[in-house]
């Protein structure tokens, strides 16, 4: 089994090796991407539109890092997200030369914490290996451990958060942490408090009175660590309500980009890929001067989506939902993971990323229905079953080589 998830974990690293070892910017980087947000803040107010001066997400971050890194508070720039996560993408750059080392990184981390947790709740047998191996192939979760996105680092968070909890409903003694594990996610992203409802449905679910009360007692620890990702917030001068009037700006920008959708719109991208209607429009220039326009309706389709996988994903957190929810099994947290990050973003506008933090689950619950599945046969039945999951296996081999488009016109 070692060599196996050696060889899954050096595929991994095959895969992520340009944001790993060859994405190496110097510090004149920064100041262009300093330069183009300045100037994309210029024509913003002044109603106008430079495509030229257009930053992505992910330099948007890398840019907020290198800052931090140098002096600048949280709340000075990019605000909008706790500032943790950004601190990593700020040490990649300074220890690394590269934006993206430590997201690799961290994703080679999500894996390991995805296989404790499949050990755990799988057994010690290959079935455990599945999870990191279908991990190891999401296109999602490759695209976000190559670029200096948010998100990388809360879902190694929300693993290492949900193998904790495991742990204390053993052990009381490990809820403080939890709530460590629990308050550095969410410095990371705030959407990582999610879990904490997963983990209060299944202590209600398994009425452990006495662990809920532990639980609930350990929480301001998530708080305490939460706040000391602002340490070079507080060492600048600022006071306890000046941290908390930050917090409601924060808040205050998160519901202003909210917007109210269809509960039906997460599972069109989770079940279809589909992100949304959309129109877009290609502008032809020749010259310098704009020639033409063509608008097309349509709709968005993510690139990452993965039918073998996210389609079957509800089936499978049900399954497992229904073989654990009379018994008191510890798969009966892959399930409500799931709904504690299905539920609250049900109503939102939701981009592919916006699955990550709960992939995991559905991806332990596919390989608990194989194992299941594989384990109640016997004879030529098993032989089938087993025939089955190899061709499945393979199939996910092959489709990270098979190209999705992203917009399709109606």
């Amino acid at each position: 089994m070692t060599l196996i998830l050696l060889f899954i974990l050096g595929l991994y690293v095959y895969n992520v090796q340009n944001a790993l070892f060859a994405n190496k910017v110097d510090e004149s980087w920064y100041v262009d991407v300093q330069r183009r947000y300045d100037m994309w803040l210029q024509m913003v107010s002044e109603n106008k539109i430079g495509v030229q001066y257009f930053l992505s997400d992910a330099d948007y971050y890398a840019l907020a890092g290198w800052l931090y890194m140098h002096g600048v508070p949280p709340s000075e720039f990019n605000f909008e997200h706790p500032p943790l996560a950004k601190f990593f993408i700020g040490i990649s750059e300074v220890m690394f030369h590269s934006p993206t080392t430590m997201n690799a990184l961290f994703g080679l981390a999500t894996l390991l914490v995805v296989y404790l947790l499949s050990i755990r709740l799988i057994g010690k047998t290959v079935f455990a290996l599945i999870p990191v191996y279908i991990l190891s192939l999401e296109k999602l979760f490759l695209r976000e451990a190559q670029t200096s996105m948010l998100n990388i680092y809360s879902t190694f968070f929300i693993s290492l958060s949900v193998l904790m909890f495991l742990y204390a409903v053993k052990n009381s003694k490990f809820f403080p942490v939890l709530s460590v594990v629990i308050g550095l996610g969410i410095a990371c992203k705030w959407e990582v408090a999610f879990i904490i409802l997963a983990f209060i449905a299944y202590l209600l679910l398994d009425r452990a009175w006495m662990k809920l009360g532990y639980f609930a007692a350990s929480l301001p620890l998530a708080f305490l660590t939460y706040a000391m990702a602002y340490t070079t917030y507080f060492s600048n001068g600022h006071s306890l309500f000046q941290f908390l009037t930050l917090q409601m700006s924060i808040y205050e920008f998160i519901r202003s980009r909210t917007y109210t959708e269809s509960p039906m719109r997460i599972w069109l991208l989770l079940l279809m890929g589909i992100i949304g209607p959309e129109i877009r429009t290609t502008v032809f220039i020749e010259a310098g001067q704009i020639v033409k326009r063509v608008t097309a309706k349509g709709l968005a389709v993510t690139s990452s989506y993965n039918p073998l996988t996210w389609s079957i994903s509800a089936w499978a957190v049900f399954y497992c939902f229904l073989k654990t929810f009379r018994g008191s099994e510890e798969h009966r947290v892959l399930p409500l993971w799931f709904l504690s990050f299905i539920a609250p973003m049900s109503s939102a506008l939701l981009l592919d990323y916006h699955i990550l933090p709960f992939m995991p689950s559905f991806i332990l619950s596919i390989a608990y229905i194989l194992k299941d599945g594989y384990s109640k046969r016997e004879g030529r039945g098993k032989t089938i079953v087993l025939a089955a999951i190899i061709v499945y296996l393979g199939a996910l081999a092959v489709w990270p080589y098979i190209r999705i488009p992203e917009f399709i016109a109606t």
